[in-house]
């Protein structure tokens, strides 16, 4: 589409777009429905009950208090990592790189938290906090930049970057900020103990990161309901050329909505770290940025829905134990019913994605 074409969006179509995600949220839902039952078919064909393994799996995710927090604390960084995504995608833009922002997230939350001891507890986790929110941020910010001034695919450089993200946490904890009583394998200096989150209940791993996520999800909702920024990212995502008719910098609103969307995936790689894991380690969350795409895609884009959609892939990761220990399922099997409810999410979101992706091809963006 070229620069000099206008378009005039009537109000009856801008509510429609604006109404999608809430419309495209049922689909997935059922395609999730639909791999549960597929899940139990397979189950009866392999000699196993389903209704004893799925009530397996809802004992070991909500069965009792300490699996709830198990649940909830699993549920912290796919809900942050979806946040980040969502918001992303809202501005037309595909973020596949909260492996690689998460990963740079924990590693300036560990180098914070693992030093200034004399630090006040408060201040000491407000910092490690938002090093780690400024440096998924500022990774985020790479790819972004090379889709402005070099057009590059944010699709393929946000992936790649998880690539060197990953390999620069390897150097890091094997040589600049590595544990030197640790030898067996390398991991980097322990945060000190007034740098750690709090735990919300006593006895179990939960701790402050639900609050952070929270927090996230409810601003994240009233910046895109009730902000003039919300509605320029909405905008610029669905129609960047009447975007940039209407005097919005279509460039700046990408570049903050990356950064955002990086800062948040930072912040899960804090939680990780500071929540419980207290040291930075090879692959501490492999997984992770890459099933929050799924959360996001469930959730329909909406920070409410994202986070029921957290707790729901959560509770497949903690039940799946029980699943194994108290059904005796095979691990493949237990993964599969995992693996079944993402594919089938991704499935029934593949129609917005290649929406969007034309529309990327067909309209030549003008930053």
């Amino acid at each position: 589409m070229s620069e000099g074409t206008s378009e005039t969006i009537k109000p009856e179509k801008m509510r429609r777009r604006f109404s999608l995600p809430y419309a495209s949220i049922g689909l997935p839902l059922l395609s999730v429905l639909l791999a549960i039952l597929i899940g139990a078919v397979i189950m009866i064909l392999m000699g196993f009950d389903p209704i004893y393994a799925y009530s397996a799996l809802w004992q070991g995710s909500f069965g009792n208090l300490i699996q709830t927090s198990e649940t909830l604390k699993t549920a912290v960084p796919l809900l942050l990592c979806g946040l980040g995504i969502a918001f992303a995608f809202e501005s037309g833009a595909f973020n596949i790189g909260a492996v690689g922002q998460m990963y740079l997230g924990a590693l300036a939350a560990i180098v914070v938290a693992g030093k200034f001891a004399t630090l006040p507890s408060a201040l000491h986790i407000t910092l490690a906090t938002l090093a780690a929110f400024l440096a998924g941020g500022a990774w985020a910010l790479i790819p972004a930049l090379l889709k402005i001034y070099s057009g590059a695919n944010e699709i393929i450089s946000t992936i790649l970057m998880n690539y060197v993200g990953v390999y620069l946490i390897e150097y890091m904890i094997s040589g600049p900020i590595r544990a030197g009583s640790h030898t067996d394998a390398p991991t980097s200096w322990p945060a000190v103990p007034g740098a750690m989150y709090p735990k919300l209940i006593p006895h179990t791993q939960l701790h402050l990161g639900l609050v952070i996520a929270v927090v996230a999800m409810v601003a994240l909702f009233f910046i895109m309901r009730y902000t003039t920024l919300g509605q320029r990212v909405r905008i610029v995502g669905q129609n960047p050329v009447a975007a940039r008719h209407a005097g919005i910098q279509s460039s700046q609103v990408f570049v903050l909505a990356f950064f955002l969307s990086g800062s948040l995936a930072g912040l899960a790689g804090a939680s990780e770290i500071l929540g419980y894991q207290t040291r930075l380690i090879s692959g501490f969350a492999p997984n992770t940025g890459y099933d929050a795409i799924a959360v996001a895609l469930l959730g329909g884009f909406q920070p409410f829905i994202v986070g029921l959609s957290a707790v729901f892939f959560a509770g497949l990761q903690t039940g799946a134990v029980a699943m194994e220990a108290i059904a005796r399922l095979p691990a493949q099997l237990v993964d599969l019913v995992r693996v079944l409810a993402i594919l089938a999410v991704l499935a029934a979101s593949s129609p917005r994605i290649v929406e969007i992706a034309r529309r990327m091809q067909g309209e030549e963006r003008k930053w």
